[in-house]
């Protein structure tokens, strides 16, 4: 029987004083988090973060990343570049997270 996968979901809504470089060097700088924290090593199974298609509740980027396990969620959360990421974002946007287990085929 196929383990369910940690599914991470984040939707980021940047602050409306948010100069437009920052927001896109934020985004530069996510598309390869999952690789600056270990990726498929450190059980980063799936990663992809890009701008939303529907801002009418104004969520600029989304994020959904599948963890092979809670284990491997938890030492992203732990890891320096995600701290550093954390740290960036923290005084230009807000977000809402959302994890769940569900089935992952790659």
């Amino acid at each position: 029987m196929e383990q369910n996968k940690l599914w991470h979901v984040v939707l980021i809504s940047f602050k409306p004083d948010t100069p437009e470089t920052v927001k896109q060097e934020i985004c530069n700088r996510y598309q390869t988090l999952d690789k600056d924290c270990g990726g498929e090593e450190a059980g980063i199974i799936f990663w992809k973060v890009n701008w939303n298609l529907d801002l009418r509740k104004n969520v600029d980027l989304v994020e959904i990343a599948v963890f092979e396990n809670n284990d491997a969620f938890k030492a992203f959360q732990a890891h320096p570049k995600h701290k550093e990421m954390a740290d960036i974002i923290k005084g230009v946007a807000d977000w809402q997270i959302g994890d769940l287990y569900l089935p992952f085929n790659d």
